[in-house]
Protein backbone atom coordinates (compact mmCIF):
# COMPACT_ATOMS: atom_id res chain seq x y z
CA UNK A 1 0.00 0.00 0.00
CA UNK A 2 1.87 3.10 -0.97
CA UNK A 3 -1.04 5.30 -0.26
CA UNK A 4 -0.68 7.55 2.46
CA UNK A 5 -3.00 6.84 5.61
CA UNK A 6 -5.05 10.09 5.29
CA UNK A 7 -5.59 9.30 1.65
CA UNK A 8 -6.39 5.69 2.30
CA UNK A 9 -8.74 7.40 5.04
CA UNK A 10 -10.27 9.26 3.04
CA UNK A 11 -10.78 6.30 -0.18
CA UNK A 12 -12.26 4.14 2.75
CA UNK A 13 -14.59 6.34 4.00
CA UNK A 14 -15.76 6.26 0.50
CA UNK A 15 -15.85 3.06 -0.72
CA UNK A 16 -17.39 1.02 2.68
CA UNK A 17 -21.04 0.98 2.16
CA UNK A 18 -22.74 -2.79 2.32
CA UNK A 19 -24.54 -2.70 5.85
CA UNK A 20 -23.33 -6.54 6.41
CA UNK A 21 -20.36 -5.78 6.73
CA UNK A 22 -21.21 -3.50 9.80
CA UNK A 23 -22.00 -6.39 11.80
CA UNK A 24 -19.16 -8.37 10.63
CA UNK A 25 -15.51 -7.51 9.89
CA UNK A 26 -15.60 -3.72 9.84
CA UNK A 27 -17.05 -3.52 12.89
CA UNK A 28 -14.79 -6.03 14.68
CA UNK A 29 -11.47 -4.37 13.53
CA UNK A 30 -13.34 -1.00 14.48
CA UNK A 31 -14.10 -2.51 18.49
CA UNK A 32 -10.86 -4.04 18.78
CA UNK A 33 -8.58 -0.62 17.66
CA UNK A 34 -11.19 1.44 19.91
CA UNK A 35 -10.27 -1.28 23.04
CA UNK A 36 -6.64 -1.37 22.77
CA UNK A 37 -6.44 2.06 22.49
CA UNK A 38 -5.66 3.53 25.57
CA UNK A 39 -6.22 6.96 24.92
CA UNK A 40 -9.79 6.49 23.55
CA UNK A 41 -11.15 7.17 27.57
CA UNK A 42 -9.93 10.61 27.22
CA UNK A 43 -11.14 12.34 24.34
CA UNK A 44 -8.81 15.53 25.09
CA UNK A 45 -5.77 13.45 24.42
CA UNK A 46 -6.24 12.68 21.01
CA UNK A 47 -7.39 14.46 17.33
CA UNK A 48 -10.31 12.46 15.57
CA UNK A 49 -8.41 12.12 12.32
CA UNK A 50 -5.98 10.77 14.38
CA UNK A 51 -8.70 7.94 15.46
CA UNK A 52 -9.62 7.52 12.31
CA UNK A 53 -6.23 6.82 11.01
CA UNK A 54 -5.62 4.41 13.72
CA UNK A 55 -8.79 2.29 12.71
CA UNK A 56 -8.17 2.50 8.84
CA UNK A 57 -4.57 1.93 9.34
CA UNK A 58 -5.56 -1.23 11.00
CA UNK A 59 -8.38 -1.94 8.07
CA UNK A 60 -5.48 -1.20 5.45
CA UNK A 61 -3.11 -3.93 7.56
CA UNK A 62 -5.83 -6.66 7.81
CA UNK A 63 -6.86 -8.75 4.89
CA UNK A 64 -10.13 -9.81 7.04
CA UNK A 65 -11.00 -6.35 7.19
CA UNK A 66 -10.68 -5.10 3.54
CA UNK A 67 -13.16 -7.43 3.06
CA UNK A 68 -15.21 -5.25 4.62
CA UNK A 69 -15.74 -2.90 1.56
CA UNK A 70 -15.06 -6.16 -0.75
CA UNK A 71 -18.08 -7.86 0.34
CA UNK A 72 -19.70 -4.92 -1.70
CA UNK A 73 -17.06 -4.61 -4.53
CA UNK A 74 -17.34 -8.69 -4.84
CA UNK A 75 -21.36 -8.74 -6.08
CA UNK A 76 -20.16 -6.62 -8.51
CA UNK A 77 -20.98 -7.80 -12.58
CA UNK A 78 -17.15 -6.43 -12.71
CA UNK A 79 -13.70 -8.20 -12.44
CA UNK A 80 -11.95 -4.89 -10.35
CA UNK A 81 -9.43 -3.30 -9.93
CA UNK A 82 -8.30 -0.20 -7.80
CA UNK A 83 -5.43 2.25 -8.93
CA UNK A 84 -4.11 5.32 -7.60
CA UNK A 85 -3.36 8.30 -9.36
CA UNK A 86 0.03 6.63 -9.78
CA UNK A 87 -1.75 3.92 -11.68
CA UNK A 88 -0.61 1.41 -8.29
CA UNK A 89 -3.09 -1.00 -7.25
CA UNK A 90 -4.43 0.02 -4.01
CA UNK A 91 -7.33 -3.28 -4.03
CA UNK A 92 -8.91 -5.73 -6.32
CA UNK A 93 -12.41 -7.86 -5.49
CA UNK A 94 -12.29 -11.80 -5.53
CA UNK A 95 -13.37 -11.98 -8.95
CA UNK A 96 -10.86 -10.11 -10.15
CA UNK A 97 -7.81 -12.30 -8.52
CA UNK A 98 -6.52 -13.94 -12.28
CA UNK A 99 -6.84 -10.04 -13.76
CA UNK A 100 -4.99 -8.70 -10.95
CA UNK A 101 -1.98 -11.70 -11.32
CA UNK A 102 -2.39 -11.27 -15.20
CA UNK A 103 -1.55 -6.84 -15.04
CA UNK A 104 0.90 -6.52 -12.26
CA UNK A 105 4.15 -6.16 -13.21
CA UNK A 106 5.91 -8.86 -9.85
CA UNK A 107 3.67 -10.92 -7.94
CA UNK A 108 5.61 -9.44 -5.33
CA UNK A 109 4.69 -5.63 -6.35
CA UNK A 110 1.21 -3.41 -6.76
CA UNK A 111 2.73 -1.96 -10.01
CA UNK A 112 1.15 -1.86 -13.29
CA UNK A 113 3.15 -3.79 -16.23
CA UNK A 114 4.47 -0.47 -17.93
CA UNK A 115 2.66 -1.65 -21.38
CA UNK A 116 -0.59 -1.91 -19.32
CA UNK A 117 0.03 0.97 -17.57
CA UNK A 118 0.87 3.11 -20.54
CA UNK A 119 -2.70 2.08 -22.38
CA UNK A 120 -4.50 2.67 -18.91
CA UNK A 121 -2.92 6.49 -19.19
CA UNK A 122 -4.02 6.75 -22.53
CA UNK A 123 -7.48 5.77 -21.64
CA UNK A 124 -7.14 8.15 -18.21
CA UNK A 125 -6.22 11.22 -20.61
CA UNK A 126 -9.38 10.21 -22.84
CA UNK A 127 -11.60 10.41 -19.55
CA UNK A 128 -10.10 13.27 -18.17
CA UNK A 129 -11.09 14.86 -20.96
CA UNK A 130 -15.06 14.16 -20.54
CA UNK A 131 -14.80 15.13 -17.48
CA UNK A 132 -13.44 18.61 -18.31
CA UNK A 133 -16.09 19.26 -20.29
CA UNK A 134 -18.94 17.52 -18.66
CA UNK A 135 -17.91 17.48 -15.03
CA UNK A 136 -18.80 13.61 -14.90
CA UNK A 137 -16.59 10.86 -14.44
CA UNK A 138 -16.66 8.43 -17.45
CA UNK A 139 -16.34 4.96 -18.56
CA UNK A 140 -14.43 3.97 -21.72
CA UNK A 141 -12.66 1.07 -23.08
CA UNK A 142 -8.66 0.50 -22.23
CA UNK A 143 -6.80 -0.37 -25.80
CA UNK A 144 -5.99 -4.00 -24.01
CA UNK A 145 -7.40 -7.00 -23.49
CA UNK A 146 -7.17 -9.76 -20.77
CA UNK A 147 -5.84 -13.76 -20.60
CA UNK A 148 -9.37 -14.24 -21.26
CA UNK A 149 -9.33 -11.63 -24.05
CA UNK A 150 -11.45 -10.23 -22.39
CA UNK A 151 -11.68 -6.35 -23.15
CA UNK A 152 -11.06 -3.86 -20.20
CA UNK A 153 -12.56 -0.94 -19.49
CA UNK A 154 -11.28 2.10 -17.08
CA UNK A 155 -13.20 4.36 -14.94
CA UNK A 156 -11.99 7.30 -13.43
CA UNK A 157 -13.03 8.54 -10.09
CA UNK A 158 -12.94 12.06 -9.34
CA UNK A 159 -12.86 12.96 -5.25
CA UNK A 160 -13.29 16.41 -3.60
CA UNK A 161 -12.02 16.36 -0.15
CA UNK A 162 -14.12 17.65 2.30
CA UNK A 163 -11.69 19.41 3.82
CA UNK A 164 -10.23 22.48 1.50
CA UNK A 165 -10.86 22.05 -2.32
CA UNK A 166 -8.03 19.54 -3.77
CA UNK A 167 -9.31 17.62 -6.31
CA UNK A 168 -7.48 13.87 -6.17
CA UNK A 169 -8.41 11.10 -8.78
CA UNK A 170 -8.24 7.17 -8.53
CA UNK A 171 -9.16 5.18 -10.91
CA UNK A 172 -11.14 1.70 -11.20
CA UNK A 173 -10.16 -1.08 -13.95
CA UNK A 174 -12.94 -3.18 -14.89
CA UNK A 175 -13.74 -6.11 -17.24
CA UNK A 176 -17.17 -7.83 -17.13
CA UNK A 177 -17.39 -11.37 -15.05
CA UNK A 178 -18.44 -13.86 -17.44
CA UNK A 179 -19.21 -16.44 -14.36
CA UNK A 180 -22.30 -13.28 -13.69
CA UNK A 181 -24.22 -14.41 -16.71
CA UNK A 182 -27.65 -14.41 -14.53
CA UNK A 183 -26.63 -11.38 -12.83
CA UNK A 184 -29.94 -9.15 -13.16
CA UNK A 185 -29.61 -5.45 -14.37
CA UNK A 186 -29.82 -2.49 -12.01
CA UNK A 187 -33.07 -2.06 -10.56
CA UNK A 188 -33.47 1.58 -11.73
CA UNK A 189 -31.82 1.54 -14.74
CA UNK A 190 -34.21 -1.53 -15.85
CA UNK A 191 -37.47 1.52 -14.33
CA UNK A 192 -35.27 4.22 -16.26
CA UNK A 193 -35.84 2.66 -19.28
CA UNK A 194 -38.78 0.63 -19.18
CA UNK A 195 -37.50 -2.51 -20.20
CA UNK A 196 -39.27 -5.50 -21.10
CA UNK A 197 -37.86 -8.50 -19.36
CA UNK A 198 -37.25 -10.10 -23.07
CA UNK A 199 -35.12 -6.96 -22.79
CA UNK A 200 -33.18 -7.25 -19.90
CA UNK A 201 -32.20 -10.79 -21.50
CA UNK A 202 -31.12 -9.60 -24.37
CA UNK A 203 -29.33 -7.07 -22.82
CA UNK A 204 -27.83 -9.01 -19.78
CA UNK A 205 -26.50 -10.80 -22.84
CA UNK A 206 -25.14 -8.04 -25.07
CA UNK A 207 -22.77 -7.83 -21.79
CA UNK A 208 -21.36 -10.37 -21.88
CA UNK A 209 -20.27 -10.56 -25.10
CA UNK A 210 -22.77 -12.85 -27.16
CA UNK A 211 -23.67 -12.11 -30.69
CA UNK A 212 -27.11 -12.52 -32.41
CA UNK A 213 -26.85 -15.98 -33.10
CA UNK A 214 -25.43 -16.94 -29.56
CA UNK A 215 -28.41 -14.35 -27.89
CA UNK A 216 -30.66 -16.31 -30.03
CA UNK A 217 -29.38 -19.73 -29.08
CA UNK A 218 -29.47 -19.01 -25.08
CA UNK A 219 -33.13 -17.53 -25.26
CA UNK A 220 -34.59 -20.30 -27.27
CA UNK A 221 -35.58 -17.61 -29.64
CA UNK A 222 -35.07 -17.00 -33.93
CA UNK A 223 -32.58 -14.13 -34.77
CA UNK A 224 -35.12 -12.11 -36.30
CA UNK A 225 -36.68 -11.82 -32.71
CA UNK A 226 -33.54 -10.63 -31.14
CA UNK A 227 -32.80 -7.86 -33.78
CA UNK A 228 -36.46 -6.71 -32.87
CA UNK A 229 -35.61 -6.40 -29.25
CA UNK A 230 -32.66 -4.39 -29.99
CA UNK A 231 -33.91 -2.01 -32.66
CA UNK A 232 -36.68 -1.10 -29.59
CA UNK A 233 -33.31 -1.16 -26.88
CA UNK A 234 -31.98 1.14 -29.03
CA UNK A 235 -35.32 3.33 -29.37
CA UNK A 236 -35.75 3.23 -25.70
CA UNK A 237 -32.17 4.52 -24.83
CA UNK A 238 -31.04 6.26 -27.55
CA UNK A 239 -28.69 4.71 -28.70
CA UNK A 240 -27.08 2.90 -31.78
CA UNK A 241 -25.31 -0.04 -31.53
CA UNK A 242 -24.46 -2.53 -29.41
CA UNK A 243 -21.75 -0.76 -27.90
CA UNK A 244 -23.54 2.00 -27.62
CA UNK A 245 -25.43 0.56 -25.14
CA UNK A 246 -23.49 -1.96 -23.64
CA UNK A 247 -21.27 1.38 -22.58
CA UNK A 248 -24.56 3.12 -21.32
CA UNK A 249 -25.01 -0.10 -19.06
CA UNK A 250 -21.60 -0.44 -17.80
CA UNK A 251 -21.31 3.14 -17.01
CA UNK A 252 -24.33 3.06 -15.49
CA UNK A 253 -23.39 0.32 -12.91
CA UNK A 254 -19.98 1.44 -12.73
CA UNK A 255 -21.75 4.76 -11.40
CA UNK A 256 -23.33 3.74 -8.14
CA UNK A 257 -19.48 3.40 -6.52
CA UNK A 258 -19.40 7.39 -7.37
CA UNK A 259 -20.68 7.94 -4.52
CA UNK A 260 -18.18 6.60 -2.05
CA UNK A 261 -15.35 8.66 -4.03
CA UNK A 262 -17.35 12.19 -3.76
CA UNK A 263 -18.57 14.51 -1.19
CA UNK A 264 -21.81 15.05 -2.87
CA UNK A 265 -25.01 12.69 -2.37
CA UNK A 266 -25.96 10.69 -5.71
CA UNK A 267 -29.01 11.55 -7.77
CA UNK A 268 -29.48 14.85 -6.06
CA UNK A 269 -31.04 17.96 -6.37
CA UNK A 270 -29.58 20.68 -5.21
CA UNK A 271 -28.11 18.66 -2.77
CA UNK A 272 -31.48 17.04 -1.50
CA UNK A 273 -31.87 13.46 -2.23
CA UNK A 274 -35.04 12.97 -4.25
CA UNK A 275 -38.11 11.58 -2.70
CA UNK A 276 -39.26 8.29 -3.66
CA UNK A 277 -43.08 7.33 -4.74
CA UNK A 278 -45.24 7.90 -1.77
CA UNK A 279 -49.14 8.35 -0.80
CA UNK A 280 -49.32 12.13 -0.40
CA UNK A 281 -53.18 11.81 -0.13
CA UNK A 282 -52.19 10.15 3.97
CA UNK A 283 -49.49 12.91 4.55
CA UNK A 284 -50.33 15.59 7.15
CA UNK A 285 -48.84 19.01 8.24
CA UNK A 286 -48.72 20.72 11.28
CA UNK A 287 -46.84 24.46 10.99
CA UNK A 288 -45.49 25.05 14.51
CA UNK A 289 -44.52 28.41 16.05
CA UNK A 290 -41.25 28.44 14.82
CA UNK A 291 -42.31 27.91 11.39
CA UNK A 292 -41.51 23.92 11.50
CA UNK A 293 -43.62 22.21 9.00
CA UNK A 294 -43.84 18.64 10.97
CA UNK A 295 -45.20 15.95 8.73
CA UNK A 296 -46.54 13.23 9.98
CA UNK A 297 -49.74 10.42 9.51
CA UNK A 298 -53.16 8.99 11.33
CA UNK A 299 -53.72 5.61 11.46
CA UNK A 300 -56.85 4.03 12.74
CA UNK A 301 -60.22 5.04 13.90
CA UNK A 302 -60.41 8.88 14.42
CA UNK A 303 -61.84 8.50 17.70
CA UNK A 304 -59.31 6.00 19.06
CA UNK A 305 -57.19 6.58 21.95
CA UNK A 306 -53.92 8.28 20.72
CA UNK A 307 -50.52 6.44 20.92
CA UNK A 308 -47.61 8.67 19.62
CA UNK A 309 -44.92 6.95 18.10
CA UNK A 310 -41.09 7.46 18.00
CA UNK A 311 -40.17 5.33 15.65
CA UNK A 312 -36.32 4.24 15.59
CA UNK A 313 -35.66 6.67 12.50
CA UNK A 314 -36.27 7.16 8.57
CA UNK A 315 -39.34 7.63 7.44
CA UNK A 316 -40.80 7.33 10.46
CA UNK A 317 -44.57 8.17 9.67
CA UNK A 318 -44.60 5.93 6.96
CA UNK A 319 -43.43 2.97 9.58
CA UNK A 320 -46.36 0.72 10.32
CA UNK A 321 -47.39 -2.94 9.75
CA UNK A 322 -48.87 -3.20 6.69
CA UNK A 323 -52.32 -4.98 8.48
CA UNK A 324 -52.72 -1.84 10.83
CA UNK A 325 -56.39 -1.26 9.77
CA UNK A 326 -57.32 -4.15 11.68
CA UNK A 327 -55.69 -3.92 14.57
CA UNK A 328 -55.96 -0.48 15.42
CA UNK A 329 -60.00 -1.34 14.69
CA UNK A 330 -59.97 -3.81 17.19
CA UNK A 331 -57.84 -2.16 19.54
CA UNK A 332 -59.34 0.82 18.93
CA UNK A 333 -55.91 2.95 19.02
CA UNK A 334 -55.60 6.23 16.94
CA UNK A 335 -51.71 5.55 15.84
CA UNK A 336 -50.18 9.43 15.22
CA UNK A 337 -46.55 8.81 14.15
CA UNK A 338 -44.43 12.39 13.27
CA UNK A 339 -41.36 12.70 10.94
CA UNK A 340 -39.01 14.17 13.33
CA UNK A 341 -36.69 16.78 11.66
CA UNK A 342 -34.38 15.22 8.77
CA UNK A 343 -36.34 12.01 9.07
CA UNK A 344 -38.67 12.40 5.33
CA UNK A 345 -41.09 15.38 5.08
CA UNK A 346 -40.03 17.45 8.49
CA UNK A 347 -36.90 19.93 7.27
CA UNK A 348 -34.25 19.19 9.28
CA UNK A 349 -33.58 21.95 12.19
CA UNK A 350 -30.02 22.92 13.00
CA UNK A 351 -29.52 21.18 17.02
CA UNK A 352 -31.68 18.58 16.12
CA UNK A 353 -33.07 16.74 18.32
CA UNK A 354 -31.98 18.78 21.85
CA UNK A 355 -34.99 21.20 21.24
CA UNK A 356 -37.38 18.34 19.85
CA UNK A 357 -39.33 18.03 23.47
CA UNK A 358 -40.81 21.19 23.22
CA UNK A 359 -41.55 21.05 19.70
CA UNK A 360 -43.11 17.36 19.90
CA UNK A 361 -45.29 18.79 22.81
CA UNK A 362 -46.45 21.47 20.80
CA UNK A 363 -47.63 19.37 18.23
CA UNK A 364 -49.39 17.06 20.84
CA UNK A 365 -50.97 20.07 21.89
CA UNK A 366 -52.12 21.52 17.96
CA UNK A 367 -53.03 18.07 17.58
CA UNK A 368 -55.86 18.73 20.94
CA UNK A 369 -55.18 15.23 22.62
CA UNK A 370 -56.08 15.57 26.31
CA UNK A 371 -54.42 12.18 26.63
CA UNK A 372 -52.64 9.89 25.07
CA UNK A 373 -49.32 7.23 25.33
CA UNK A 374 -46.09 7.53 23.72
CA UNK A 375 -44.26 4.90 22.15
CA UNK A 376 -40.90 4.25 21.22
CA UNK A 377 -38.70 1.47 19.59
CA UNK A 378 -35.14 0.98 19.45
CA UNK A 379 -32.86 4.47 19.18
CA UNK A 380 -36.88 5.86 19.41
CA UNK A 381 -36.74 4.84 23.20
CA UNK A 382 -34.21 7.43 23.93
CA UNK A 383 -36.65 10.20 22.16
CA UNK A 384 -39.31 8.62 23.88
CA UNK A 385 -37.75 8.46 27.13
CA UNK A 386 -36.68 12.09 26.89
CA UNK A 387 -39.65 13.10 26.17
CA UNK A 388 -41.32 11.40 29.07
CA UNK A 389 -39.59 12.91 31.41
CA UNK A 390 -40.75 16.30 31.17
CA UNK A 391 -44.05 15.88 29.74
CA UNK A 392 -47.72 16.64 31.34
CA UNK A 393 -49.90 14.67 32.86
CA UNK A 394 -51.15 13.99 29.72
CA UNK A 395 -48.85 11.15 28.68
CA UNK A 396 -50.49 8.59 30.81
CA UNK A 397 -48.15 5.34 29.53
CA UNK A 398 -44.44 4.83 28.18
CA UNK A 399 -44.15 1.48 25.63
CA UNK A 400 -41.08 0.36 24.73
CA UNK A 401 -40.15 -2.38 21.74
CA UNK A 402 -36.36 -3.43 21.66
CA UNK A 403 -35.69 -0.34 24.37
CA UNK A 404 -31.62 0.69 23.44
CA UNK A 405 -30.66 3.30 26.10
CA UNK A 406 -27.52 4.17 27.14
CA UNK A 407 -28.03 6.78 30.69
CA UNK A 408 -24.75 6.54 31.92
CA UNK A 409 -21.40 5.51 30.41
CA UNK A 410 -21.33 1.97 32.08
CA UNK A 411 -25.12 1.45 30.05
CA UNK A 412 -22.76 0.87 27.12
CA UNK A 413 -21.90 -2.70 28.34
CA UNK A 414 -25.60 -3.96 27.88
CA UNK A 415 -25.28 -3.46 24.28
CA UNK A 416 -24.26 -5.72 21.71
CA UNK A 417 -23.96 -5.97 17.85
CA UNK A 418 -23.16 -2.70 15.58
CA UNK A 419 -24.49 -0.62 18.55
CA UNK A 420 -21.48 -1.44 20.85
CA UNK A 421 -18.53 0.06 18.92
CA UNK A 422 -20.61 2.87 17.87
CA UNK A 423 -21.06 3.61 21.94
CA UNK A 424 -17.27 3.66 21.74
CA UNK A 425 -16.47 5.68 18.47
CA UNK A 426 -19.14 8.45 19.52
CA UNK A 427 -17.12 8.69 23.12
CA UNK A 428 -14.24 9.06 21.42
CA UNK A 429 -15.44 11.61 18.76
CA UNK A 430 -19.31 12.55 17.91
CA UNK A 431 -18.06 14.21 14.76
CA UNK A 432 -16.12 11.04 13.40
CA UNK A 433 -19.09 8.59 14.38
CA UNK A 434 -21.33 11.04 12.19
CA UNK A 435 -19.85 11.16 9.52
CA UNK A 436 -19.07 7.92 9.31
CA UNK A 437 -23.30 7.09 10.12
CA UNK A 438 -23.71 9.17 7.59
CA UNK A 439 -21.85 7.89 4.94
CA UNK A 440 -23.31 4.33 5.97
CA UNK A 441 -26.86 5.57 5.95
CA UNK A 442 -25.97 7.35 2.40
CA UNK A 443 -24.03 4.00 1.10
CA UNK A 444 -27.59 2.24 2.18
CA UNK A 445 -29.73 4.67 0.17
CA UNK A 446 -28.08 3.73 -3.23
CA UNK A 447 -28.49 -0.03 -2.70
CA UNK A 448 -31.74 -0.34 -0.89
CA UNK A 449 -32.72 -3.34 -3.25
CA UNK A 450 -30.22 -5.52 -2.57
CA UNK A 451 -27.80 -5.06 -0.04
CA UNK A 452 -30.92 -3.38 2.85
CA UNK A 453 -33.03 -6.01 1.66
CA UNK A 454 -30.76 -8.48 2.51
CA UNK A 455 -29.50 -7.00 5.73
CA UNK A 456 -33.48 -6.56 6.94
CA UNK A 457 -34.21 -10.45 5.88
CA UNK A 458 -30.78 -11.65 7.88
CA UNK A 459 -32.05 -10.10 10.73
CA UNK A 460 -35.29 -11.33 11.54
CA UNK A 461 -35.86 -13.62 14.37
CA UNK A 462 -36.95 -17.24 13.87
CA UNK A 463 -40.18 -16.53 15.46
CA UNK A 464 -40.70 -13.79 12.98
CA UNK A 465 -39.65 -15.44 10.03
CA UNK A 466 -42.39 -18.32 10.98
CA UNK A 467 -45.38 -15.65 11.39
CA UNK A 468 -44.57 -14.42 8.10
CA UNK A 469 -42.80 -10.65 8.60
CA UNK A 470 -42.59 -11.43 4.52
CA UNK A 471 -42.42 -9.02 1.52
CA UNK A 472 -44.45 -6.82 2.79
CA UNK A 473 -43.24 -6.04 6.06
CA UNK A 474 -39.30 -6.13 4.30
CA UNK A 475 -41.34 -4.17 1.52
CA UNK A 476 -42.18 -1.37 4.34
CA UNK A 477 -38.99 -0.81 5.82
CA UNK A 478 -37.55 -0.12 2.57
CA UNK A 479 -40.23 2.20 1.97
CA UNK A 480 -39.54 3.52 5.28
CA UNK A 481 -35.75 3.74 4.75
CA UNK A 482 -36.13 5.40 1.18
CA UNK A 483 -38.81 7.93 2.68
CA UNK A 484 -36.55 8.88 5.50
CA UNK A 485 -33.18 9.18 3.45
CA UNK A 486 -35.23 11.13 0.86
CA UNK A 487 -34.84 14.29 2.40
CA UNK A 488 -31.04 14.49 3.89
CA UNK A 489 -29.34 12.22 6.68
CA UNK A 490 -28.38 15.22 8.93
CA UNK A 491 -31.15 14.41 11.45
CA UNK A 492 -31.23 10.35 11.58
CA UNK A 493 -27.07 10.85 11.91
CA UNK A 494 -27.63 13.69 14.57
CA UNK A 495 -30.27 11.38 16.50
CA UNK A 496 -27.95 8.61 16.80
CA UNK A 497 -25.08 10.53 17.92
CA UNK A 498 -27.75 11.52 20.65
CA UNK A 499 -29.06 8.62 21.56
CA UNK A 500 -26.06 6.43 22.01
CA UNK A 501 -24.38 9.43 24.39
CA UNK A 502 -25.14 8.47 27.94
CA UNK A 503 -28.52 10.87 28.65
CA UNK A 504 -27.94 11.07 32.29
CA UNK A 505 -32.25 11.44 32.81
CA UNK A 506 -33.69 11.23 36.18
CA UNK A 507 -36.09 8.27 35.17
CA UNK A 508 -37.59 8.34 38.55
CA UNK A 509 -39.76 11.61 37.33
CA UNK A 510 -41.66 9.03 34.58
CA UNK A 511 -44.49 8.06 37.29
CA UNK A 512 -46.62 6.43 34.71
CA UNK A 513 -46.77 2.98 33.45
CA UNK A 514 -44.01 1.51 30.88
CA UNK A 515 -43.73 -1.42 29.34
CA UNK A 516 -40.55 -2.87 27.87
CA UNK A 517 -40.67 -5.26 24.98
CA UNK A 518 -37.85 -7.04 24.58
CA UNK A 519 -36.84 -10.36 21.85
CA UNK A 520 -34.68 -13.23 22.58
CA UNK A 521 -32.57 -12.96 19.69
CA UNK A 522 -32.50 -8.95 19.54
CA UNK A 523 -28.91 -7.70 18.36
CA UNK A 524 -28.89 -4.36 19.98
CA UNK A 525 -29.17 -4.97 23.82
CA UNK A 526 -29.40 -7.72 26.31
CA UNK A 527 -32.12 -8.71 28.58
CA UNK A 528 -30.22 -7.72 31.32
CA UNK A 529 -29.63 -4.29 29.98
CA UNK A 530 -33.56 -4.29 29.81
CA UNK A 531 -33.79 -5.01 33.06
CA UNK A 532 -31.40 -2.50 34.38
CA UNK A 533 -33.84 0.13 32.41
CA UNK A 534 -36.90 -1.31 34.24
CA UNK A 535 -35.19 -1.30 37.65
CA UNK A 536 -34.79 2.70 36.81
CA UNK A 537 -38.17 3.00 36.41
CA UNK A 538 -41.05 3.61 39.20
CA UNK A 539 -43.53 1.54 37.32
CA UNK A 540 -41.88 -0.77 34.42
CA UNK A 541 -43.06 -4.00 33.30
CA UNK A 542 -40.69 -6.49 30.91
CA UNK A 543 -42.53 -8.68 28.09
CA UNK A 544 -39.87 -11.02 26.86
CA UNK A 545 -40.68 -13.49 23.97
CA UNK A 546 -38.46 -15.80 22.18
CA UNK A 547 -37.34 -16.20 18.74
CA UNK A 548 -38.02 -12.00 18.40
CA UNK A 549 -35.74 -9.93 17.25
CA UNK A 550 -35.78 -5.46 17.08
CA UNK A 551 -38.49 -6.21 14.46
CA UNK A 552 -40.70 -7.22 17.20
CA UNK A 553 -42.73 -3.80 16.86
CA UNK A 554 -43.58 -5.16 13.63
CA UNK A 555 -44.29 -8.79 14.31
CA UNK A 556 -45.70 -7.75 17.86
CA UNK A 557 -47.40 -4.51 17.10
CA UNK A 558 -51.14 -5.61 18.12
CA UNK A 559 -50.19 -6.52 21.73
CA UNK A 560 -47.65 -3.92 22.25
CA UNK A 561 -50.49 -1.46 21.64
CA UNK A 562 -53.13 -3.69 23.62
Amino acid sequence: MNMDNSRFSSLVYRIIGKPDLWHHDYIDIMNQVLDETDRIDDPENFFELELGDQILSQISNTSEALMAFGSLLDKSRFKMIILDDAYNVIYHNQNAEALYAYVRQSASGNRLKLGVQNKIRLAAEHNEQLFNQSQHSGLCAVDHIDQNQEQLYLRTIHSRHEIGSTLSTCYLLLVVDQQANGKQLNPDLVERFRLTDKEQSVLINLIHGHDIKQIAANLFVSENTIKTHLKSLYRKTDTKSKSDIVRLVLTDESQILDTYFSSKDFNTKDGVLQPPRCEPSKDKFITLANGLKVAYREYGPANGYPIVVCHSGYGCRVTIPHDYKEICRRQNKRIIIPDRPGFGLTPFVQGHPSNWNGMLSEFIDKLGLQHYDILGTVLGTVIALDFAVEADDKLKRVRLSCPVFVNTRTDTSYLSGIIAPCTKLIRASKRLAHEIYHLWLRSVTLNLSVHYRSMLEKGLGSAEAELALDGQTIELMIEGFSQGSSRGLDGISNEMVHCLSPRNLDLSKITVPVDLWWGTEDNRITIEGVEHLASQLADAKVYVREGYSEYIYYALFEDIIA
